[in-house]
């Protein structure tokens, strides 16, 4: 498997594309192979409204909304918050970000993705587990590196003897996002629509104590102040092959406006390089689910860490991400060579039969 990444040393060299009709000059990535296509802007103007699919079937309980998307993003988190207090969830907030992340990452894609809400809704508790799981681990496949640093987000499903109160206060959880129309958010198959609000950075700051907030010196830019400063230091021209660093990105809030500016105005962010680095842990994890829901494409570090302490984070993150791809291709090595095997003694089986 070959991985795209502003940190590789050595990439592979990709398959051949169309000749551009004219290739930028890249002066910041000297490494990076020739851009994509870049997709066609998402909508001309910020502020036209795109009208929801009509639904083919009425759904029990699903409430889409067409309200402001950061407004629904903390009505949102407001009634997961509810539900995993009132089901007695407990104090681990990384379950219940974790489970509206997985709902969001769940890869069906469309218009009428939305209506799989129902389906979720109808699982029983293993089934629901079960498929959490797979989420995560067909992500993993596909993006180690981010999944991995999302680790406090998932690393709870692998417990062995999880607590009698999480299944019934994480079924509390989807059903609240779910009937709130979290899917209606995360399930478009334009990006551009899927960065309109953050929905981990809602749920993180709905969830976590005041204190929690104070010890880690969290503050959460305005969204509106984000997309200010992303439409002025976007004014100028954007040469493919830049790189941005965020030392204090929180879930990513800033770079969320940045790929819209940019989709606007045609330009790709997968030509991008982008750089997130945060304290805690769990900000870090969110960072992560929302580069891929924003889709910033293959150029993408997060680092966990003090930047003013630990020195050079994003550094440390190469590496770390580099270790992640190495360890994936490994298995995966070792999963073809293992059906590989299991093939041949079939073979064998039947010719002795």
């Amino acid at each position: 498997m070959s991985q795209l990444d502003l940190f590789a040393t050595e990439p592979e060299e990709p398959p051949t594309p169309p000749a551009p009709a004219a290739a930028p000059a890249r002066r910041y990535l000297t490494d990076l192979p020739p851009a994509p296509t870049p997709v066609p802007a998402a909508r001309a103007l910020r502020g036209v409204a795109v009208p929801a699919p009509p639904a083919k079937r009425t759904l029990n309980r699903y409430r889409p909304s067409t309200r402001d998307p950061h407004e629904h993003a903390f009505v949102i988190a407001e009634d997961v918050s509810y539900a995993w207090h009132h089901a007695q969830g407990g104090e681990g907030i990384a379950v219940p970000i974790g489970t509206v992340a997985t709902l969001a990452l769940w890869p069906l894609r469309g218009p009428d993705a939305y209506l799989g809400a129902d389906w979720w809704l109808s699982l029983s508790d293993t089934d629901l587990m079960t498929a959490f799981r797979e989420c995560w681990a067909r992500w993993w496949i596909v993006r180690p590196d981010l999944i991995d640093r999302a680790a406090p987000l998932h690393k709870w499903l692998d417990d062995e003897e999880p607590p009698a109160r999480r299944a019934p206060a994480v079924r509390a959880v989807v059903e609240a996002a779910l009937t709130r129309g979290l899917l209606h958010r995360t399930s478009s198959a334009d990006a551009y629509v899927r960065s309109e609000a953050d929905i981990v950075g809602a749920l993180l700051a709905i969830l976590r104590t005041k204190g929690s907030h104070d010890a880690l010196a969290e503050i959460h830019t305005p969204p509106g102040i984000a997309e200010l400063m992303a439409r002025m230091l976007f004014d100028g021209p954007l040469e493919p092959g830049m790189k941005f660093d965020d030392p204090a990105s929180g879930t990513g809030g800033l770079y969320r406006p940045a790929v819209q500016v940019m989709r606007e105005r045609g330009i790709n962010p997968h030509d991008f390089g982008w750089s997130l680095t945060d304290i805690d842990p769990l900000a870090a994890a969110g960072a992560a689910v929302n580069a891929i829901l924003w889709d910033l494409g293959p150029h993408v570090l997060i680092a966990c860490g003090d930047t003013l302490h630990d020195g050079n984070l994003p550094a440390k993150a190469a590496q770390e991400a580099r270790e992640s791809i190495d360890r994936r291709d490994r298995l995966h090595s070792q999963a073809v060579m293992l059906a590989a095997i299991r093939k041949v003694e079939a073979l064998l089986d039947g010719k002795v039969a």
